[in-house]
């Protein structure tokens, strides 16, 4: 077995990571590969993820199906959890470039299935397909971080996030909104089709990383391959599957309480179970215990990916919804006021971890950047529902807080494991990344889905009767309110007593309803924020380690007579 610690092996990267080494050259065979590594998370997230949660409550309403939309963004979010926990070792065992042509192509099947769905179901197994191909592309942040020198590895996988925010995410909202509008939510998905063909032939053409990263050429491929722990992937994939489905349910009246309590409790019992057999009986574990024992160097970052995940996830799912809901159904107007929320990833994943050996001091930026998400978040419930511009400009601070947190992690951690397992820390720094964000988003969207079964239709019923509308109609009106409420048209308009007063009143309701929900949600990721604040505290600096170290070269170089001094 392999579940002691490493220490020595630890203590011998460390060392080396610390030697100095002239300003080396980068090939531009490199810097090709580093650019495709970096376009292929646009198919993947951008458009796969992010763009199409902008548009969740559209997609509904266009597919009659507005009860299952959340599960597009969660059923990503489940699937890249579990793809991410096998990446990482079958990227240590077959080479990363053949693992990450392999992710491209899921993905580009996914984008595929979902651009052509019929039903809002299609459009999630799409998703869970795109999810699962995310997950297993997330090996090129080790591919990119270790073909690198290391203080440049936050420009790097900075460069990832500029892929997936310019201009995609940048003006995301507006848009997703604009294609809805002009032509078809489906060419989100068409655009990730296009952006797959073309990141598979750069990546096929450009990138020749080290085709055995472990360097174990005394066993076989197949030899390392059996040794995985594939017993408890299954345990992990059922156990977070069990919780997730668990949690998104409750609160809905339509499943009964010991259903949901009990589905959720296995979950979570399997989930333990999972690390349990894993840190003790396998031979290659997926949770390797000894990297989880490295506890200010590694597992600090996954407590607190994990939670800042949870909270972003929520907020990046739901604030388009809310600008929808409750401010404005323009959908220029919507991609205005979101604007600052696009521009707060980029340039927390792109613009500060690109300076990152300049600024140095990882630890302080990533505790700074937690105390901001917090107190944005929680502020976000002050803007609510009067104040349009405050709720946009306080997304810039908010949102930009977890790509920023994100990238440093796997910059700093990357320095810290050794080389021989960085796909597999990498590949754990995504499972619990991913799922922090499912576990956020099914939280909080369930907290949101319990308020609003006890104050929507009330309220909405409440203010009609006020505004004089006969008790004996209400069936039909409060449907047309909650749909007039989410940008339907015309849903008025076979309600001859829905009079200009009525409708003015359950509108009111409507967005009073979703605005105290939203509050709701918001003030209660305050504790879990102090919590990812106290963890940071013990972080481990890494800072005196980006150097001009460069762990790996690539065995071709394509363009060989090119290369660039950095």
């Amino acid at each position: 077995m392999t579940t002691e610690p490493k220490s020595d092996s630890v203590a011998e990267h460390m060392e080396v990571q610390e030697i100095q080494e002239p300003d080396p050259k980068v090939s531009a065979s490199t810097i090709m590969a580093v650019f495709f590594m970096g376009m292929t998370y646009v198919p993947a997230i951008t458009c796969g993820l992010v763009l199409s949660s902008f548009l969740l409550a559209q997609i509904g309403v266009q597919l009659n199906d507005t009860k299952n939309v959340s599960w597009i963004p969660t059923a990503w979010s489940v699937a890249s959890a579990v793809s991410f926990a096998i990446a990482g070792g079958l990227s240590d065992i077959f080479g990363r470039r053949n693992v990450l042509l392999s992710g491209q192509v899921i993905v580009l099947v996914g984008s595929i299935v979902a651009g052509t769905a019929k039903t809002v179901l299609t459009i999630v197994a799409g998703s869970t397909i795109i999810g699962f191909g995310a997950g297993i592309i997330f090996v090129s942040y080790p591919g990119i971080s270790e073909l690198l020198p290391n203080k440049y590895r936050g420009i790097g996988l900075g460069w990832t996030e500029f892929c997936i925010g310019f201009p995609w995410i940048v003006a995301g909202v507006l848009l997703a909104n604009q294609l809805n509008e002009h032509a078809t939510w489906r060419w989100i998905y068409y655009i990730g089709i296009i952006y797959s063909g073309v990141v598979i032939v750069g990546t096929a053409v450009f990138y020749f990383p080290p085709s055995r990263p472990q360097g174990d050429y005394e066993r076989t491929r197949w030899q390392e391959f059996k040794d995985l722990d594939f017993i408890g992937l299954l345990l992990f994939t059922a156990g977070i599957v069990l919780f997730l489905v668990g949690f998104a349910y409750l609160g809905q009246p339509t499943y009964s309480k010991s259903l949901v309590a009990s589905t959720t409790v296995i979950g979570g019992l399997v989930l333990i179970g999972a690390f349990a057999y894993d840190f003790t009986i396998p031979k290659n574990p997926i949770f390797p215990f000894h990297l989880f024992s490295m506890f200010r160097e590694y597992t600090v970052h996954l407590v607190v990916l994990f939670i800042a995940g949870m909270i972003w996830q929520t907020v990046t799912t739901w604030a388009p919804q809310a600008t929808l809901f409750i401010f404005t159904h323009d959908p220029v107007q919507i991609g205005l006021v979101q604007m600052p929320n696009n521009w707060a990833g980029f340039v927390g994943g792109w613009v500060f971890p690109s300076l990152v050996h300049k600024i140095k001091n990882i630890r302080y930026q990533i505790i700074f950047a937690l105390v901001l998400q917090t107190v944005f978040t929680a502020l976000y419930a002050v803007a609510i529902p009067k104040h349009k511009w405050m709720w946009a400009v306080f997304q810039l601070f908010g949102q930009c807080c977890f790509t920023w947190v994100t990238t440093l992690a796997y910059v700093s951690s990357s320095l810290c494991v050794p080389q021989e397992e960085l796909g597999v820390s990498a590949g754990l720094i995504g499972t619990f990344r991913s799922a922090g964000g499912s576990v956020g988003n099914t939280i909080f969207s369930t907290i949101i889905t319990s308020v609003l079964n006890k104050r929507l239709a009330p309220n909405i019923i409440k203010a009609a009767l006020a505004a004089g509308f006969p008790a004996d109609q209400l069936e039909k009106l409060v449907p047309a309110a909650i749909g007039a409420g989410m940008g339907a048209p015309n849903t008025f308009s076979n309600i001859p007593a829905a009079t200009a007063a009525v409708i003015a009143a359950t509108q009111a309701a409507f967005k009073d309803a979703y605005a105290h929900a939203f509050k709701v949600v918001f003030l209660a990721t305050i504790p879990f924020g102090v919590v990812a604040i106290v963890a940071a505290l013990f972080l481990k600096d890494a800072s005196h380690l980006l150097n001009n170290k460069v762990a790996v070269r690539q065995e071709k170089e394509v363009l060989a007579r090119k290369s660039v001094t950095v």
